[in-house]
């Protein structure tokens, strides 16, 4: 009789375990639909917003140009706006299209100088919360093989998080410099931090209230798509680090 209790006792216990498992798999499907029909209806409408932005201001461009505005800084806003929604659209496209989805067209490129058209775009953000922003480079950085807009894509999402994290102010670096056969960008701020125990590159995973723990996860899918690695390193109330490394073009 033990032989054959021994035998039923596991077909039991593993009969349990997959009803749970079929269970879960329901409920985990059910949110997975849910949320795709959530993103669809957003995705449309977002779309619909960038169209009316980016028009809006072609049109204010225009009509700077017919009164001969000669405001050589506020063109170069506006144009740098406009090139932000086209880049946008383009991501929201790729977005709608789930094979797509992080597909990169790398070409050899100048880290230093995408870094520096983020920041012509993010530093009056960080000037209006009292951050002061950095950047520290060394003189002919190798190029590397990156997807421009991909990468300001990843650039913009970790400044906008060490943004929030300095509610009072205080100092975003940006360092790019060549490691060996890499090239190194470190994002730092000395803000808030975050505790060890959270894994900030998991999809869904957040500390912000009202946060959707997509930005990072999204992050670390754009940087393995350019063959390179991110690494975050951060102490509650003493900032955070981000350290992305990508291979120099051959």
């Amino acid at each position: 009789m033990q032989g054959i209790e021994s035998a039923h006792a596991p077909v039991t216990f593993r009969g349990y375990q997959d009803k749970n498992h079929l269970d879960q798999w329901a409920q985990e499907n059910e949110r997975q639909s849910l949320l795709g029909s959530r993103a669809a209806v957003f995705g449309h409408e977002v779309a619909n917003s960038l169209t009316v932005i980016s028009s809006s201001l072609q049109f204010v461009e225009m009509e700077l140009e017919r009164k001969q505005v000669n405001d050589p800084g506020l063109i170069a806003i506006i144009r740098g706006a406009v090139g932000e929604t086209d880049r946008l659209d383009s991501l929201l496209n790729e977005f709608r299209s789930p094979a797509r989805f992080q597909t990169v067209d790398l070409i050899n490129t100048d880290l230093v100088k995408v870094v520096k058209d983020v920041l012509a775009l993010e530093v009056l953000v960080c000037q209006a919360g009292g951050i002061i922003v950095k950047l520290e480079f060394e003189d002919a950085v190798p190029l590397v093989r990156l997807d421009a807009a991909k990468i300001k894509q990843v650039i913009l999402n970790l400044c906008k998080n060490a943004v929030e994290a300095m509610p009072q102010g205080g100092c975003l670096t940006l360092n790019v410099c060549r490691s060996g056969q890499t090239v190194v960008l470190q994002i730092n701020d000395n803000g808030i931090g975050v505790p060890d125990s959270v894994n900030m590159f998991e999809l869904f995973k957040t500390t912000k209230p009202g946060g959707s723990g997509i930005g990072l996860s999204v992050v670390q899918q754009i940087v393995s798509a350019h063959n390179g690695t991110i690494a975050c390193t951060s102490e509650t109330g003493h900032g955070t680090t981000f350290k992305i490394v990508f291979p120099i073009a051959n």
